[in-house]
C-alpha cells in the first residue's frame, strides 16, 4: 500500500530553488555557498523543466541558514509575491471566491511544495489552514519554508480581499524565535508561537467574499497547467532516474531501502517491484552511489579510510576495503584498501 502522505509528490519545481539563488546569491562566493552539496548544476538552474528533490531544497535552506542567520525569510519581499508561486499563485488570485481561492491551494500546494500537506478544517466562525509536514525536518530546515509560505499567503488574502487580512492569525509550532520582530513586521501582530500544529486562523465567512482579481479564464488556464504538474509528479516516467536522484541527494551514513521508499512515499515492495520492472534493482543503484561517493573520497586524499568507510555506512573499515577492492581492482596495485 502506499504511503499515505504520498510523498511520492516528489521532485518538486526548481522555482524556489532559483528564487532563493537569485535572491541571496548575488556574488559568486555567495551563490557557490548556496549550491554546496545540493548537487544542482548551472546547467540544470538554465534549465526551464528541470527539477529537483524535496532533500536538494533543504540542503538550500541549511545554506541560506548558515549564510544569513535565521529570518531571512522576511527579508526579500520577492519570496512571497505571488508571481514567485507560478500557476498556483495565479490560480488563487484569479478564483471566483477566496474560498476557492483556498480550495485550489490545499488541492496543489504540494505540486510546488512538497514538505507539506495543507489540510482545511472548519472550527466555529473560523477556517484553520492546517500545515502536516511530510516528512520528518528539523526546526531549522522547516520554519523558513514555513514562514515563506505564511507570508505569501498573507499577501495572496490581501491582493483578493483588496486589504490587509488583519484578522488573521498565525500560529508556528516552535518557540518565539530571536528574528520574532521580522515575522511580527511582515505578518503582523496576531502571532502565537508553541501552538500543536503550524496553522493559519481566518474568518470562515471570507470564503464566500469575491476575489478583487477574479478572472474565470485565467483561472481555468492555470487549474490547466496545475493539473498537468500533478499529473506529472504522480505519474513519474522514470522511477529509477527518481532513486538515483534520491541517493544523490541523501547525506550521508548507510543509504537504505525503508529511508529511499519512506522519502518517496511507497512501501518497500513497490519499491522493489517498480525498480525491478526498470532492470534496476535497489542494491545496484545503491552500489553504484556507494561506489560514486567513495570515488570522490578517495580522490580527495584528505580523509582516512576509517572516515570514508563511516561516512559512507560501513561498519568497519576492513568491509569498505573490501567494496574498494570490489569497485577499483585496478586501483588497488596502486593504493592499497
Amino acid at each position: 500500500m502506499e504511503h499515505p502522505d504520498r510523498l511520492e509528490r516528489l521532485p518538486m519545481t526548481m522555482g524556489y530553488f532559483r528564487l532563493i539563488l537569485r535572491c541571496f546569491g548575488d556574488s559568486r562566493e555567495k551563490r557557490r555557498a548556496l549550491l554546496e552539496g545540493t548537487g544542482v548544476r548551472e546547467r540544470e538552474l538554465r534549465d526551464s523543466s528541470a527539477e529537483i528533490s524535496l532533500f536538494q531544497q533543504v540542503r538550500q535552506v541549511e545554506n541560506v541558514n548558515a549564510a544569513c542567520g535565521s529570518g531571512w525569510a522576511f527579508s526579500q519581499p520577492e519570496l512571497w509575491n505571488p508571481t514567485a508561486h507560478g500557476a498556483l499563485g495565479v490560480a488563487m488570485l484569479s478564483a471566483p471566491t477566496l474560498g476557492e481561492g483556498l480550495a485550489i491551494l490545499k488541492q496543489y500546494a504540494h505540486v510546488r511544495a512538497p514538505f507539506f500537506n495543507l489540510q482545511i478544517r472548519e472550527h466555529g466562525n473560523a477556517l484553520h489552514l492546517i500545515y502536516k509536514l511530510t516528512i520528518p525536518l528539523l526546526e531549522e530546515q522547516w520554519r523558513p519554508m514555513i514562514e515563506i509560505s505564511y507570508v505569501s499567503v498573507r499577501a495572496l488574502l490581501a491582493a483578493a480581499l483588496g486589504r490587509p487580512p488583519t484578522e488573521v492569525i498565525f500560529r508556528f509550532s516552535c518557540r518565539r524565535p530571536a528574528h520574532a520582530g521580522s515575522e511580527y513586521a511582515a505578518l503582523g501582530e496576531r502571532i502565537e508561537f508553541g501552538a500543536a500544529t503550524n496553522t493559519i486562523v481566518m474568518p470562515k465567512s471570507w470564503m464566500a467574499i469575491p476575489s478583487t482579481l477574479g478572472d474565470a479564464s485565467l483561472f481555468r488556464r492555470a487549474i490547466a497547467e496545475l493539473q498537468v504538474a500533478l499529473e506529472r509528479l504522480e505519474n513519474p516516467l522514470d522511477f529509477r532516474a527518481r532513486v538515483e536522484r534520491l541517493l544523490r541527494t541523501m547525506p550521508d551514513g548507510r543509504l537504505n531501502t525503508d529511508a529511499v521508499a519512506r522519502a518517496l512515499g511507497v512501501s518497500r515492495r513497490t519499491l522493489a517491484r517498480r525498480l525491478q520492472n526498470a532492470s534496476s534493482p535497489f542494491r545496484t543503484l545503491l552500489d553504484d552511489e556507494l561506489k560514486t561517493r567513495a570515488a570522490r573520497m578517495i580522490a580527495s586524499r584528505s580523509i582516512s579510510r576509517s572516515d570514508m568507510a563511516e561516512a559512507l555506512g560501513y561498519r568497519d573499515p576492513t568491509s569498505f576495503s573490501r567494496a574498494c577492492r570490489r569497485w577499483f581492482p585496478r586501483k588497488q596495485k596502486r593504493r592499497p584498501f
